[in-house]
């Protein structure tokens, strides 16, 4: 991936500035979004209930653990999800997935486990950085392609680690990457009303659920 290094000092032109942080937003999105999938939450009689987002991580797909059993609001459905499609953004494949680590009693950590057919390089983690440059990725509406928000790192208290950028309620279970790709957390949800702000499992909490469910951890 493309790194910038700028030294002020210089007397750089703010518009080269402006270039070249866009395209590091490019690039940051260049290397996530292939592993970014859209998921699709059914109820028992194959309505479809709820959109979701998850990621590749070697053989499973994380997602957010508040997706199983999730009622949908805005699709006429009060049956909650008990089965999942996922559709890949390079290609639209669509598939069936089971379920390989259920979410945990109260949805502590916010995380579920999926499984299909394709695997991806698993994302590198790194710590956790007060107002460093952050990037959320999920899907929207009928989009296909994922969506990607910059914001940066607000809070690291224990149990309450947040975002400040904005998405939609498709977000859920997408990564939070910083501006080298490298994973920080999953998206949780929006927290407050007057300032967006989104919850996210941290990277550590999702290392520890990978090895207790009997997969790799984070790098």
């Amino acid at each position: 991936m493309t790194r910038w290094r700028i030294n002020l000092d210089d007397g750089v032109d703010p518009v080269d500035v402006g270039a070249a942080v866009e395209m590091l937003d490019q690039a940051v999105y260049a290397k996530v979004s292939p592993l970014v999938v859209k998921l699709l939450g059914f109820s028992q009689d194959g309505s479809l209930v709820g959109q979701f987002s998850g990621f590749m991580h070697g053989e499973v797909i994380v997602a957010a653990g508040h997706m199983q059993g999730v009622c949908g609001k805005t699709l006429d459905s009060t049956s909650p999800a008990v089965a999942f499609k996922a559709r890949y953004p390079t290609d639209g494949f669509e598939e069936d997935l089971e379920v390989v680590a259920p979410s945990p009693p109260g949805n502590v950590p916010d995380l579920i486990l999926l499984k299909g057919s394709r695997s991806a390089t698993s994302l590198w983690s790194t710590d956790l950085e007060i107002m460093a440059s952050v990037y959320a990725l999920g899907y929207t509406g009928t989009e296909n392609k994922p969506s990607c928000s910059k914001g940066s790192l607000s809070s690291t208290m224990p149990g309450s680690v947040a975002i400040t950028a904005h998405a939609d309620d498709g977000f859920s279970g997408g990564p939070v990457v910083d501006n080298h790709g490298r994973l920080l957390g999953v998206v949780k949800g929006a927290l407050g009303t007057t300032i967006m702000r989104i919850g996210i499992t941290p990277n550590y909490d999702l290392h520890t659920y990978l090895l207790q469910s009997g997969y790799p951890g984070l790098i």
